[in-house]
């Protein structure tokens, strides 16, 4: 749903009503003109003034509305030695504020482990909005990162499944990345990147 698509259906009533008004005053406007012959200059320029900025006010508002009302999507990192080590791709969220639950949970999936060791500093913001390039749908994306401490190993895993885990963290990037179905459902593709090329400047 775009912005436009969005007022029309939370709003109709009111443009419909708004739209009979203004019609209304043209049209009467056109049929008694020398009503309007006597209106000073000032106050016609003050009224136009004080209705463009009402609904300046009023556009805001819906635009600010729409924003509130569109899906929201976060991208995860997870980063050790000052590059990804993790990451999951536009994750479904509900809300700001289980940004950071949320963003654990999704490591602990993705490691097997459920005690990850981070700093005591995260980031998270708001990225904007950002359109869907399957289903033309727009959302809201944001970004989490942690700051890893130790190399999360899988707890059920045996010896030889932690040291292999521990080498393809130290070589690279594990990465969960969204699969867009047509009809908006969303199933992910769970990959490995072999290199060592998401490095990121310490500055």
């Amino acid at each position: 749903m775009n912005f436009f698509q969005f007022i029309w259906k939370e709003y109709k009533t009111q443009l419909i009503l708004a739209l009979l008004i203004f019609g209304g005053m043209v049209v009467f406007s056109i049929w008694r003109p020398e009503l309007h012959k006597n209106i000073a200059w000032l106050e016609a320029i003050a009224g136009l003034g004080t209705l463009l900025f009402a609904a300046f006010l009023w556009i805001n508002s819906l635009n600010q509305n729409w924003q509130n009302n569109l899906p929201k999507r976060i991208t995860v990192q997870y980063r050790w030695e000052g590059r990804n080590v993790m990451v999951c791709k536009e994750a479904l969220l509900t809300s700001e504020s289980d940004a950071r639950t949320w963003a654990l949970q999704i490591g602990q999936q993705m490691s097997g482990c459920q005690r990850l060791k981070f700093s005591p500093f995260f980031t998270f913001k708001r990225l904007g909005i950002k359109k869907n390039s399957t289903s033309g749908g727009r959302y809201n994306a944001y970004l989490f990162i942690y700051y890893l401490t130790e190399i999360p190993l899988p707890d059920q895993a045996s010896q030889e499944g932690k040291d292999g885990f521990k080498w393809k963290i130290e070589n690279g990037t594990f990465e969960w990345i969204p699969v867009y179905g047509d009809d908006d459902t969303v199933t992910y593709e769970a990959t490995y990147n072999p290199t060592k090329s998401q490095i990121i400047p310490t500055k």
